[in-house]
């Protein structure tokens, strides 16, 4: 079956600054053509009138950029380039019979159906399922129309050489305002592509009333010019009419235009013609991929439309696997509002890694290091006599553990009180509605991991949604050596690290990361000696530049810990108390560390085998669960969280995607956002975070500038000793709107709340200039920042005028 082919008008996109004008096409013969009528209640310059005649342009369809809406020569260029020499290509052949003229609309729609010959284009299909998008569609009261115009904006943040075009003469205009142009029919049986502008950055309800008002008035024929072109992609439905396929003709000034078919039980075909000068196969395979992604999940998108608990007869309405950060706060606000909920973990007290493993124990030694420092400035205020101090292993080790203890015996009995059910063991998915919860490796004891059980028996559980916030266990790399050493005790990680007897003589620290980082500098304090090794160039990758920088560099300084970067690890090798690690530098040269124990600190990998993810049909990609910003798996009523969707593998993320889940399960729309995210690296001084760096937000297309202060000028840094460190600020140099800040100060953990706030909220510089800090108190800086970078802001704006 022949599919038909659309014919939508040609849409060339705005360029930035007009073209130079082109040299006008030689007249077909004899003299001169006439200029071109004027246009209809408008005014065209003598130039433009006469480009418009050599190149067949209709005056009435050209937007006029020039004072008052002349429409100028570059007018004309832009909106019909190369017409003259198409029409030398592809000559007309005359035919029998009477014509009448053409009106200027069909005139137009024929010059682009012949420049589009000129055109290398190629075609790919997907099918694509739209039920659900045409549910939410009718739940948010828009539009199916444009509810897939703004998916497929939604899909060109990937990929966005689909919005971009080919200019002659081998140019590409890359474009980042989304304007789609789709076809509508008009009352007398014609055809106008009205265009949408904006659709990846206005939100649906804004452009379905655009759109309405677009159509009602393209259907009989009021719509003014610049209503009609500019397009930058197009779509032309025809699956009303029940066309099993075709494909759209693209014309200059797109990259591609979209076909879309009547809907079967295997979905409607999606048919991408596109311009190979500007896009290939592979691109648009992957552009279609993600569209029906965002299609038949629209909730990643568009919000929930409604609940994601589907009504039944379940155990649990929601069951969340993982007892940590996340899984808590995701528990307790469904259970905050009537939900039937249950938390299964695999230890018997709450709290997951961050409790047991991690953040909190590892402060407890961070708490005792910072003493050791305290003493040695103590001279510096005129107190003597206190810079020997010594540390008592035993107790410190039993003000740790009594503080996890207290800390997982309260969070228990606040679960239970809320009503949520709390459920020790080990689980796996047996369906997208079933788990089977197996008790057989259950422990008391809370301090050391459990070890996976395999579900093979088991108490079976039917719920209505779930959320997996498992968490990730350390990562111990194919280092020659690595593994069997953990297993013979000499390789130590974040796990079993807790079980030593005592502070060793010597440590090698493998990986700079935030784990790394804190713990050579803690054993170093305790009176180890301790090596660093990293991969990369730099520690903490995480961290803004400069601030990384110069805490590599205290770091380094410190007495007994000496940091290499670049570092190749070619083996480990020993036994407790004796262990040798072979490692080459930067320049190739080869080494030999001796050490009591080696401290794997090479990050966090979820373990994701064992949960039975192919049971409940739940995606992973590169081993972590793909999740949306509403923390959305590819199955609409499971939820993942935390470590096991990457990112930011850090106790608050966790919390705030678990709040994030809880809300859209139900039915709220919340994101989480990692642009407003933050993060402490509790080293002496401490390393912050808040936001963007001037990198991270230049990348987003931020124009982005700093200030920053060091923090020895304060006068409560002098009081203290405080000698290294700084405060920067990063905002938006159009909008004053703070996007980043970032730290290096022993207080950082105190100062950063603030900075939280404007991040979060929005703050601009003015208001943070305005408020009113105490003082002596750091916090002084951030309204000092706030009004220099406005200062020289303002400078900057005078000398541009």
């Amino acid at each position: 079956e022949t599919a038909p082919r659309s014919a939508a008008k040609p849409a060339p996109g705005p360029e930035r600054r007009p073209a130079p004008p082109a040299a006008p096409a030689a007249p077909s013969a004899g003299r001169a053509p006439r200029p071109a009528p004027r246009p209809e209640g408008r005014k065209a310059t003598p130039y433009a009138r006469k480009l418009a005649a050599q190149r067949g342009v209709d005056l009435n369809t050209v937007v006029g950029t020039g004072p008052d809406g002349v429409i100028v020569a570059a007018d004309v260029l832009r909106v019909q380039p190369q017409a003259a020499a198409a029409g030398t290509r592809f000559p007309q052949v005359d035919v029998p019979g009477e014509g009448r003229p053409m009106t200027g609309l069909e005139a137009a729609i024929s010059r682009a159906m012949t420049e589009s010959l000129s055109m290398p284009t190629f075609h790919v299909t997907r099918k694509i399922r739209l039920g659900r998008l045409i549910r939410a569609a009718k739940s948010r009261g828009v539009s199916v129309t444009v509810a897939i115009a703004k998916a497929c904006a939604e899909a060109m943040r990937k990929h966005p050489k689909m919005n971009w075009c080919y200019k002659p003469v081998d140019q590409l205009v890359e474009r980042t305002q989304v304007d789609i142009g789709m076809a509508v029919a008009t009352e007398d049986a014609g055809l106008v592509v009205p265009v949408l502008r904006q659709c990846e950055s206005r939100a649906l309800e804004a452009l379905n009333a655009d759109w309405k008002d677009l159509v009602e008035r393209a259907r009989k024929r009021r719509l003014k010019p610049e209503e009609y072109q500019g397009s930058t992609f197009q779509i032309s439905n025809m699956g009303m009419f029940g066309v099993d396929l075709f494909d759209a003709i693209a014309t200059p000034g797109i990259a591609a235009i979209l076909a879309i078919s009547a809907d079967t039980p295997e979905g409607s075909p999606f048919t991408i013609t596109a311009d190979h000068r500007v896009v290939n196969g592979a691109e648009v395979a992957l552009y279609l991929n993600d569209l029906k992604e965002l299609i038949e999940q629209p909730e990643s998108w568009m919000g929930p439309a409604g609940p994601a608990i589907p009504e039944g007869d379940w155990d649990y309405q929601v069951v969340v696997v993982g007892g940590g950060p996340g899984g808590e706060d995701c528990a307790r606000d469904l259970a905050a509002h009537g939900i039937r909920v249950a938390l299964v973990n695999d230890a018997p007290l709450p709290g997951g890694e961050c409790l047991w493993r991690g953040c909190i124990p590892s402060k407890a030694w961070r708490a005792a290091a910072d003493r050791i420092r305290d003493r040695a400035h103590d001279e510096h205020l005129g107190v003597l006599g206190t810079t020997k101090a010594r540390l008592d292993w035993e107790k410190l080790e039993a003000t740790r553990r009594k503080v996890l203890e207290t800390r997982g015996d309260m969070a228990l009995k606040t679960d239970r009180g809320v009503k949520i059910d709390y459920l020790q063991g080990h689980a796996c998915f047996a369906g997208d509605h079933e788990l089977i919860l197996d008790t057989r490796h259950n422990q008391d004891d809370p301090h050391r991991r459990p070890q996976p059980a395999d579900c093979s028996a088991g108490r079976r559980i039917r719920f209505g949604a779930a959320v997996i916030a498992t968490g990730a266990p350390p990562f111990v790399p194919p280092i020659p050596g690595a593994r069997e050493g953990v297993e013979a005790g000499f390789v130590l990680t974040s796990d079993t690290v807790w079980q030593l007897p005592g502070p060793p003589k010597r440590l090698v620290v493998v990986g700079g990361g935030a784990i790394g980082a804190e713990m050579a500098q803690i054993f170093q304090d305790f009176g180890s000696q301790v090596v660093l090794l990293e991969a990369r160039d730099r520690i903490l990758a995480e961290v803004e530049p400069e601030v990384a920088a110069e805490l590599a560099a205290i770091l380094d300084a410190d007495p007994r810990l000496t940091v290499h970067t670049s570092v190749q690890i070619e083996r480990i090798e020993g036994k407790p108390g004796g262990v040798t690690v072979r490692w080459k530098d930067a320049e190739g040269k080869g080494h030999t560390t001796k050490a009591d124990y080696v401290l794997m600190a090479t990050g966090k990998r979820p373990v994701l085998d064992g949960l039975g993810l192919e049971q409940a049909g739940v995606a992973t990609e590169n081993g972590f669960i793909r999740a949306d910003a509403r923390c959305r798996t590819n199955v609409p009523h499971i939820f993942a969280i935390g470590d096991v969707i990457g990112g930011y593998m850090l106790a608050h993320t966790a919390a705030q995607q678990g709040r994030v889940a809880a809300a859209n399960l139900l039915g709220e729309d919340k994101v989480y956002d990692q642009n407003k995210d933050c993060g402490v690296i509790f080293t002496r001084p401490e390393a912050g975070f808040v936001g963007l760096s001037v990198e991270q937000a230049k990348a987003k297309g931020i124009d982005a500038v700093e200030v920053k202060v060091p923090i020895h000028i304060d006068a409560k840094a002098m009081i203290n000793d405080e000698r290294h460190g700084l405060i920067k600020i990063v905002a938006d140099r159009t909008t004053h709107r703070i996007v980043g800040v970032h730290f290096l100060a022993d207080h950082a953990d105190t100062l950063i709340g603030e900075a939280v706030m404007m991040v979060s909220a929005g703050l601009t510089l003015e208001q943070v200039a305005d408020a009113i800090h105490p003082h002596p108190t750091q916090t002084e800086l951030f309204g000092d920042l706030a009004r220099r970078l406005l200062a020289r802001l303002r400078r900057s704006a005078k000398i541009r005028k």
